[in-house]
This record gives C-alpha cells, sequence and structure tokens, in this order.
C-alpha cells in the first residue's frame, strides 16, 4: 500500500492475513519478455532479469541431498557464466508446488524483494565465512536468484518481473518478512503505476529465470521486484506449477 512510503515504521509479512493487511490488488499489465531478452533490449544488469538454459541431472527436486550434491553445483556454474563472476556460492533453495507446507514455500503473492541492499556486505561476508573464504577489499558482491520449472511445463502461476529501469529507487520500502521464523529486513515496492512487469509464458523445463537481488556495483540493476500471477489465459485443468528457486552469491574482482 502507498501509506507504507509516508508512515515511520515498517509492514511485517509472515502469513496470509498479515500479507492481505498490508498490501493492495492491483490490476496491470504483464509483458511478454520473450522478444525483448532475444533483441538484447531486457538484461540482468540493465532490467534485472534474464533468461537462460540449464539442462539439469537431478532426477528428483524434491530431495535435498540430490539437490545440494547435483542442482548447486550447476547453478553455480551457470551463475559465473550468465555474469562473469570469479566465484559463486550457493545460499539455500526453495522448491514451491501446487501443495506447500508453509507460508514460506507457497506460491508469492505480492511484489516484493528478497534482500535488502542494507545488509549486502554483511550477508556476503556471512556466505564466505561459512564456506571459509576470506573476503579481499577488491571485491564486489551480487546477489542472483535462479527459477526453473519441473516436472511440466509452467501453465498458470508464472513468475512477473518488475523492470528495473521502471522502478525509482525510492519506490521501494523496507519491510520485514517473519515467514521463516526469524524477523529478517528486506525490501518491496510500493504500487506506481509507472512500473512496468514483465513474464516468460510457457517456460520449459530446461529454462532458468536468473533475476538481480542485490549489487554492490554502481550503475548497475539492483533488484528485482517479482511475484507469482493468475495467468489470465491458462486455460481450465492446467497443470500446477512446480519450480525449484536458489540464492546466490557471486563475487566480482575488480581491478
Amino acid at each position: 500500500n502507498s501509506e507504507w512510503k509516508v508512515r515511520e515504521d515498517s509492514p511485517r509479512i509472515g502469513s496470509r492475513e498479515s500479507r492481505r493487511a498490508v498490501t493492495s490488488f492491483q490490476d496491470v499489465e504483464i509483458h511478454d519478455a520473450r522478444p525483448l531478452v532475444d533483441a538484447g533490449t531486457v538484461d540482468l544488469d540493465t532490467s534485472g532479469f534474464t533468461l537462460t538454459k540449464n539442462d539439469s541431472s537431478v532426477g528428483n527436486f524434491r530431495n535435498n541431498d540430490e539437490v545440494t550434491e547435483t542442482y548447486y553445483p550447476e547453478m553455480m556454474a551457470l551463475i559465473r557464466r550468465v555474469t562473469g563472476a570469479k566465484h559463486a556460492f550457493v545460499l539455500h533453495h526453495l522448491v514451491r508446488t501446487e501443495t506447500p507446507t508453509s507460508f514460506n514455500d507457497g506460491y508469492a503473492r505480492f511484489v516484493h524483494c528478497d534482500y535488502n541492499i542494507k545488509r549486502i556486505y554483511q550477508m556476503s561476508e556471512d556466505l564466505l565465512k561459512k564456506n571459509k573464504v576470506r573476503a579481499q577489499e577488491n571485491w564486489s558482491y551480487v546477489w542472483c536468484n535462479t527459477w526453473q520449472p519441473f516436472d511440466n511445463v509452467v501453465e498458470n502461476n508464472p513468475l512477473a518481473l518488475m523492470d528495473w529501469e521502471s522502478l525509482p529507487f525510492d519506490d521501494v520500502i523496507d519491510y520485514y518478512y517473519t515467514g521463516n521464523g526469524g524477523d529478517n529486513l528486506v525490501a518491496a515496492p510500493i504500487y506506481n503505476p509507472a512500473h512496468k512487469l514483465y513474464y516468460f509464458p510457457s517456460m520449459s523445463t530446461n529454462e532458468v529465470i536468473v533475476t538481480k537481488q542485490l549489487d554492490s556495483r554502481p550503475g548497475h540493476s539492483v533488484y528485482c521486484p517479482h511475484t507469482s500471477f493468475d495467468d489470465q489465459t491458462a486455460v481450465d485443468g492446467s497443470l500446477p506449477r512446480r519450480s525449484i528457486e536458489t540464492r546466490l552469491l557471486a563475487v566480482f574482482e575488480n581491478g
């Protein structure tokens, strides 16, 4: 809701009820991003998202051990390839299906960012320390998400992506996400009719969306706010969306 832009406190979202209490529904047009990515007019460092491919060797995306052992290396290699980063590290992953076990792993129903730029250095140093890597003074940090469907083509509940170039920075507010048992400072945009949203229709299981969540480098996209949505073109009986997302740190060496 736009009221949060002028309020001194910050909203808290951790359940369906709290999400409904602090957000509002808006009718917006969501454009097909495929031709724009193909033309090079939308990319990760300007708009905050792109589309690539990954023929995964994972047989069961619900098996955490298999995902950790097989999918994590695939995604780290993909992020290094797409971004040109020197190093990549996975923080964690989430699987979302039509049968969520909690608010945290259900389809997201509000436009949000996953992190807050105020936390980029602390988050980066914490993950590097977890991987027994010492941060260097000439390193820059970029946090990315990957989003890949599995089992079937996406026929409903696709991912909508907000173009960073249409998002004034002062439209982004702080909020606290409490749905995973914590009280985590993250960010979200308030509604502005000038925002532009995109999606990739009928994503196949070997396609991967890469989104920018944080970037410490000047002159690059910082956020890609996103949400799932009900596709009005979906036919009755469309298959449920099943997807896996990973959250990663990409490290760049400067100079």
